[in-house]
């Protein structure tokens, strides 16, 4: 088990490497809506293709894990855009 997550360590720390970064870019272009869009389009996009890239290079992807992928990068971008656009008029 302890071999297991200490071979992914990795993987994990680049993702989060990955996200942080994009939260980075999103927070210095502030005023700037349409490119914070664009930028967390971006960093889904990046996410997507990780996910893809981890499972391809550890033999267990399949189209569940694609797909899987697909839709929970697509909730926290709708999210993500629907706050930047100004929600609930807030």
């Amino acid at each position: 088990m302890y071999k297991k997550l200490h071979s992914h360590i990795g993987y994990g720390i680049s993702l989060f490497l990955i996200l942080a970064f994009g939260l980075i870019l999103v927070s210095l272009s502030s005023p700037n809506r349409p490119l914070q869009m664009i930028e967390v389009t971006i960093v889904t996009i990046f996410y997507i293709f990780w996910g893809i890239l981890h499972h391809l290079v550890n033999h267990d992807l399949n189209v569940k894990i694609v797909i899987e992928y697909i839709l929970v990068g697509c909730i926290g971008l709708s999210m993500v855009l629907f706050i930047l656009k100004g929600g609930f008029g807030l």
